[in-house]
């Protein structure tokens, strides 16, 4: 492994393993249990203190999704259901066989795809703004729709405090600025058509039967208060929360309420 460059990232460790033939890049940082962490729309960098307060309870697994990052494009993986497969090999090669899982916004989706397939997989499942639901009706949008909206509206929006320096991609460093490019580029993939949902995850949700809780911003101004409810209502299993001082980014608006909700649920 080598030391990591990446911006906020100087406490852990970036590496490049190869799941069936595609390279992926993988986070690694702190002691104790493991845990899964899924980054977001905002790709690793984005995530960097939410995982620095999580490293001081657990050992952090953080990969780049297929396409994000630096991780290599998996031909035939092109939808979230498709990824769900994927990590569920990847996280046999690490072999992480129970592991605390987090996600945030995609990722989080990405968390409940991977659980709704094979639910022992996981001893407990953070879900943080999630999205995967259906995110519109005819005449409703429950979830701004990210690819429409300008960057720097988009930043201001997305959470409560300032737009880190990330946020901002005309301020990028070039070999930044491809990253934020490449995590573009993919979400397009994942989530152009439907928009950021798989129609048939409701359906599929009850099958998680690990601890569970949903975590929302109170000044959320990203997906609207009935999405919120449709996550209630499709997991009523899970225990949902709302954090004040934060929006949509609430892992960078409170990342230490964030590991602190998290670590409480897995028993850390």
């Amino acid at each position: 492994m080598a030391t990591v460059s990446l911006a906020g990232l100087e406490f852990g460790t970036l590496s490049a393993i190869a799941i069936r033939g595609t390279q992926v890049e993988l986070f690694k940082a702190g002691s104790g249990a493991p845990l899964l962490f899924l980054h977001g729309l905002d790709g690793l960098e984005g995530a960097a203190e939410a995982m620095r307060a999580l490293a001081e309870q657990f050992t952090v697994y953080a990969p780049s999704h297929p396409g994000f990052g630096g991780s290599q494009q998996r031909d035939g993986v092109n939808r979230v259901d498709d990824l769900g497969y994927f990590y569920l090999d990847l996280m046999d090669q690490l072999e992480l066989q129970q592991p605390a899982m987090a996600g945030t916004s995609f990722g989080a989706w990405l968390a409940a795809e991977i659980l709704t397939k094979e639910p022992a997989r996981a001893s407990s499942l953070t879900l943080i703004s999630p999205l995967g639901l259906k995110t519109a009706e005819r005449r409703e949008q429950y979830v701004a729709d990210i690819f429409m909206v300008a960057k720097q509206e988009l930043a201001k929006r997305m959470q409560v405090g300032e737009p880190g320096p990330l946020q901002n991609v005309m301020d990028l460093p070039e070999e930044q600025l491809r990253r934020a490019m490449r995590n573009d580029e993919a979400m397009s993939l994942y989530g152009w058509t439907p928009y950021m949902c798989n129609p048939k995850l409701a359906e599929r949700l009850h099958r998680i039967t690990c601890p569970a809780r949903i975590l929302w911003g109170v000044e959320d101004a990203i997906a609207t208060p009935a999405y919120h409810e449709a996550w209630a209502a499709a997991m009523p299993q899970a225990e949902t929360a709302t954090i004040e001082g934060a929006g949509f980014r609430l892992h960078a608006d409170q990342p230490a309420a964030i590991a602190a909700r998290i670590a409480s649920l897995a028993g850390a």
